[in-house]
Order: C-alpha cells, then structure tokens, then sequence
C-alpha cells in the first residue's frame, strides 16, 4: 500500500489541477484580507491584527468568498483521481497486481494525505502574509463584532493555538469533501459530475438548512462563518471537528462497501 500512496502523492505533484487550487485559495485568501484591511482607516490593534485578519479571511467576514470557493478547490486537489482510474481502465490494471481493498485504500488515504498537506501548508503561509500585512499585538482582547466567537476562551488565552485549531478544521472540513468525491467516483464515471457534483451539492444544502432553520449547520458556514458570528447558538470547540470526522468516517465507510460490492458483482479481484 505504502508503494501506491507514494506514486499516488507523486501524481498530484506533477498535475494543473494543483497549480489552479493553489491559485484560486490563496486568492480567495487575498481578498479577504484585502475586505479586512482599513483602507484610509485608523489601525486599531485589538481590531485590525493579523489573529482577526486570518479568522476574518477564513470566512469569518459577510465579504471572504473562500467558503463558497473551498469545495472547488478540493475537488480540483482530490476528487478526480479515481474517476479517471475507473474511466481508462487503470484501476483494473492495478488490482491484477494488488488487492482491490489495497488499492481503494491507498486512494482513500493518499486523497487525505494531499489534502491534509496542501491546506496545512498554504494556510500556515497565508497566515505568515497576515503578519506581514497586519500590525502585530502583545495581547488580543475580546471586541464584540470583531473577534471570534468560536473558542473565544482559546482565542484570547492561546491565539496561535485558535489559529491552528481553525487551520486544522478546515482540514478536515477538506478531507471530507475529499471522501465525498470519492463516494460519487464509485458511483459513476462521469469525471465533471465528480468534480462538480460536491461544489452544487453544497449550494442546495445551504438553502435546505437555512429553510429548516438550521442555518448553524448549513455546509457552507461550517467552513468560517462559525468562527465569527453566532446564528442560532454558538458551537462548542470540539463540534465542528467532530461533525467532519463523522462525515469522513461516513463517506470512507460508505465508499469502500459500495467498491467491494462493485468488485464482487463484477467478480473482480
């Protein structure tokens, strides 16, 4: 398995689909920051510093657009890889030397190792731009409005372990996108239905949830709105993790029964 991860890892290197996400986050990134920054405005330090920038860019703030950018993003990163294994024929030629459990395993993780790394990684950087940009402070205080609302306690006590407490959320918000596209993949072969499928599914659970009068838990605010603004009531610290580790969980299980029983009725290996 450790052999397929690491040529898996290899072949996200070298794709365009890479270079295009990488793009569009650090994007959405910029105007944030560029939506947060006080043009012809007095800096002020409990206000205008690089802790509330990032949560801000992260889609804290009505004006960053990174929530609605997002799920591209992982379906360009991860969401292809097997569809296109599945459509050329590749992924039989693979388990005639390998098991097929093996082989669905190694996408799986290998989907969640790209997707882990490349958020960790760009999202550390974006943050090091926001120290740049924004004025440093000793001590951040609570500004109602302004500063975050999620894990408040950790965000005044320990503001670089809020930051990656929210970094880290976003991870896994991305790892289960990841997981979905790959649930679909074993679904169907149609490679842009992959692609786009999770982007439009999102959309149309966010209007659901909002008609239910469940906005706390609609897709799309789960990604940053959450930090900031409180709907309904405000999520404890270790919800918003525990929903996505529930999803992927849902999605890993749900997408290696359904391949196993593809593989079986084709009596496939």
């Amino acid at each position: 398995m450790g052999s397929l991860i690491k040529s898996e890892l290899n072949r996200f290197l070298h794709r365009w689909q890479l270079w295009v996400a990488l793009l569009l986050l650090v994007a959405c990134f910029i105007q944030g920051y560029l939506a947060f920054y006080p043009f012809g405005r007095e800096f002020r330090p409990f206000h205008h510093n690089w802790f509330v920038a990032f949560s801000y860019a992260q889609g804290k703030g009505a004006s960053a657009v990174l929530a609605a950018i997002y799920p591209l993003v992982i379906s360009l990163l991860a969401g292809d890889s097997l569809v296109r294994d599945r459509r050329s024929g590749f992924d039989r030629y693979i388990m005639t030397r390998t098991s097929y459990r093996t082989y669905l395993l190694s996408k799986l993780i290998s989907s969640a190792v790209m997707v882990a790394l490349f958020v960790y990684l760009v999202e550390f950087a974006m943050f090091a731009v926001a120290m740049f940009v924004f004025p440093a402070t000793e001590t951040v205080q609570a500004v109602e409005g302004i500063t975050p609302v999620y894990a408040e306690d950790l965000f005044l006590t320990y503001p670089y372990l809020f930051i990656l407490l929210i970094t880290s959320n976003a991870v896994l918000y991305g790892i289960a996108l990841a997981m979905l596209s790959n649930f679909l993949a074993t679904l169907i072969k149609n490679i842009y239905v992959v692609l786009v499928g999770p982007w439009l599914l999102l959309f149309v659970l966010q209007s659901t949830f909002y008609s239910l009068e469940l906005s706390d838990y609609a897709p799309l605010n789960l990604l940053g709105l959450y930090i900031g603004r409180r709907l309904i009531y405000e999520h404890s610290t270790l919800e918003i993790p525990l929903i996505f580790l529930a999803v992927i969980a849902f999605f890993f299980l749900s997408s290696y029964l359904l391949f196993t029983w593809r593989i079986k009725r084709g009596n496939g290996k």
